[in-house]
């Protein structure tokens, strides 16, 4: 039971150091001088309707 608890570790571990590594790049520096966009006042109607259904 134990071997395949960390079996299952072993395989889900790529992926968690991925997520983790990536969650790192999206934060943003501090040193950059990027600057917010504002939002629109109003949102664009849709382009194409759905059918209720």
């Amino acid at each position: 039971m134990l071997k395949k608890a960390f079996i299952v570790l072993i395989i889900l571990l790529p992926s968690a150091l991925y997520l983790y590594i990536v969650s790192k790049d999206k934060a943003p520096d501090k040193d950059s001088s990027i600057t917010p966009v504002a939002a629109p006042a109003q949102e664009q109607p849709q382009k194409y309707q759905t059918p209720d259904h």
